[in-house]
């Protein structure tokens, strides 16, 4: 049976690969974060435990000596074998609550009022909804799948392609009624709603308008609540399609002009690798895109009656 006395600290082993890795004890803290002493004493200590000289001083960094860098190299495997045992045993896990984690707009606007098919026909889940301005960490574990509107550059997790987006002006019935629009022009002298993730100028070049950026008027940091206040009369609002969808087809809002410009961003659907065939995120990845191929893009045609 073998003498476990004999195993160094697991903590220490880690720190010597990564020193080993790095040459360097600065590298090794800065990876571990961990401080300099921290990882000079866990150094010292591994070397007088097993008693051999692992590595010596070479200038500000660390030379391996034959025998570190041997060790290192098994040391190396073994902790790759540790790291791929727990990915299997994270990933033959049950799931019973899948947590999602999502933009507060998309949230409100897109997701809850689709969200109860999924759940009608997959009581067997619990389906938590992370929306907040701070986005859940799902590579650190904090979801288990996530939804993004952004450029597709997700390292380290498998991301798919959910849908694109469009931008165009919208406002209430009764806002349409009183100002009477029936040129682009015209928004020159009306209050604009504007949020930081959607730019009107883009949208004015591509109506043939020569408009600077808005720097005055109401601003909101979510785009739901823009929304919200463009069906209560308080302005024109440069609507992303797959937040005012739903409110066009009520009613609620409606699009002044013809004019429509394609979004540089997309929505992304994230998992992490080890959870990919976990039959939860299966499940609610087959939904999500059943439910994301009955999405159409906007038309010109889509607008009101007296618009351009």
């Amino acid at each position: 049976m073998a003498d476990h006395r004999r195993t160094p600290a697991l903590g220490s082993l880690r720190v010597f690969v990564a020193a080993a890795r790095s040459q360097s004890v600065t590298g090794a803290a800065v990876e571990l974060h961990l401080t300099h002493g921290a990882v000079s004493h866990q150094l010292r200590q591994l070397q007088d435990h097993l008693g051999i000289a692992l590595f010596e001083r070479h200038g500000r960094g660390l030379r391996l000596t034959a025998h570190g860098a041997a060790y290192a190299e098994e040391l190396a495997r073994a902790f790759a074998d540790i790291d791929q045992a727990t990915d299997r045993l994270l990933a033959s896990r049950a799931y019973r609550r899948l947590r999602v984690s999502c933009m507060p707009s998309f949230a409100a606007r897109w997701l809850l009022p689709r969200l109860g098919n999924f759940i009608a026909h997959h009581p067997e889940y619990d389906v938590e909804v992370q929306s907040s301005a701070r986005l859940a960490n799902i590579k650190g574990g904090e979801a288990d799948v996530a939804l993004r509107f952004g450029d597709g550059r997700y390292p380290s997790l498998n991301c798919r392609l959910l849908m694109k987006d469009w931008y165009y002006p919208v406002c209430s019935p009764e806002f349409h009624h009183r100002h009477a629009l029936s040129s682009p022009t015209q928004l020159t002298a009306l209050p604009l709603l504007r949020s930081p993730d959607e730019h009107w100028q883009p949208w004015f070049s591509a109506a043939g308008l020569v408009i600077e950026e808005p720097q005055r008027g109401a601003i909101f940091d979510d785009s739901s609540l823009m929304l919200m206040a463009a069906a209560s009369g308080q302005g024109v609002a440069l609507a992303r399609h797959t937040l005012a969808v739903d409110d066009l087809a009520s009613g609620r809002l409606l699009r002044p002009f013809a004019t429509i410009i394609e979004s540089p961003l997309s929505y992304y659907f994230l998992s992490r690798p080890a959870d990919e065939q976990q039959p939860a995120v299966v499940s609610f990845r087959d939904w999500l895109f059943q439910e994301a191929a009955s999405y159409r893009p906007p038309t010109a045609g889509d607008t009101s009656p007296a618009g351009n």
